[in-house]
């Protein structure tokens, strides 16, 4: 008797559900989705080159002419905040006082001369704001003293940091 009693219930609750389902209007509610987004770095994406060479043929130096500083990046723009230049086998020389001792060396990279190793000075007519898509040329000029000859040396070594522009 218990049984049928709780069946009946049961069967009566779930009727009334139903009617009330069926009884109830229907209504629609959009709800927006809100996108926000930071980007507090911008990524940097730029090509250095791999070596900035430098010959010696009968006294003549001899610089790469296609060296550059490639902005990759799909957006943003990009400067070289700061170059320096260390040396390797070489002592670095002053560019536009060349009175080097033996095997010494001095650059001059977008006519920014080395004084000695160290920070260039550098402007921003000579290192301009690389936008994407695009490049900057390294007109580099070199003056050397030794009095041997030498192959594949890394006389020195120049550093070059890169930093986003906001």
């Amino acid at each position: 008797m218990k049984q049928k009693l709780l069946a009946l219930l049961l069967g009566l609750t779930l009727a009334l559900s139903l009617t009330a389902t069926a009884s109830a209007v229907s209504q629609e509610h959009e709800v927006p989705v809100t996108l926000t987004i930071v980007n507090t770095e911008q990524r940097i994406s730029v090509t250095v080159p791999a070596a900035l060479p430098v010959s010696v043929i009968d006294g003549d130096v001899i610089t790469a002419t296609n060296a550059a500083i490639r902005n990759t990046a799909e957006r943003g723009t990009i400067r070289v905040a700061r170059v320096e230049v260390r040396p390797g086998a070489y002592a670095i020389g002053n560019y536009e006082d060349f009175q080097e001792r033996l095997e010494a060396i001095a650059l001059s990279l977008n006519g920014c001369p080395t004084r000695a190793a160290g920070e260039l000075t550098i402007s921003r007519e000579a290192f301009p704001d690389i936008k994407a898509g695009e490049e900057l040329a390294i007109d580099y000029r070199a003056v050397v003293n030794t009095d041997r000859e030498v192959s594949a040396v890394k006389a020195a070594a120049v550093v070059f940091t890169i930093m986003a522009v906001e």
